[in-house]
């Protein structure tokens, strides 16, 4: 479908090449549709009949391409943060969590102080990790 809308477009072209309308309609379809490398490769063509317009359509095309092809500054940061090492301990601190809270009502129940202090230690480095990750985005 993309290819039939690139060649109706370039036929079109093709009867006036001047016409800036034209090639700027073809430019933007291009681009909509994914076709950049076809287009990139007829203006190659057209370079040597018409290289001001050529070369002026190249350049919107290639800008248009780099765009598309530029990573993602967010999505890039999401996946480091998956790929490391904090990003990975994240449900091992939500456990930390739970093994925390299950370790104090232990203490409470058995009245044992040594599981007192250490449910409260973990809830407190989940608590602090907590915090510093999410003032590290928000700054």
């Amino acid at each position: 479908m993309a290819g039939m809308i690139e060649q109706e477009l370039w036929n079109s072209i093709v009867q006036d090449p001047s016409s800036e309308e034209q090639h700027q309609k073809y430019a933007n379809a291009c681009v909509e549709n994914n076709c950049e490398k076809e287009a990139l490769q007829r203006y190659a063509k057209l370079r040597e009949t018409n290289p001001a317009i050529a070369d002026k359509f190249t350049k919107q095309l290639t800008v248009a391409l780099e765009f598309k092809l530029m990573p993602d500054p967010e999505a890039e940061g999401e996946r480091m943060a998956d790929n490391s090492v904090i990003g990975r301990l994240g449900n091992f601190i939500h456990s930390l969590l739970l093994t925390g809270v299950l370790t104090f009502g232990y203490g409470v129940i058995k009245k044992s102080p040594l599981d007192l202090i250490i449910g409260v230690a973990m809830i407190v480095v989940y608590l602090s990790f907590i915090m510093n990750r999410s003032g590290r985005f928000t700054k």
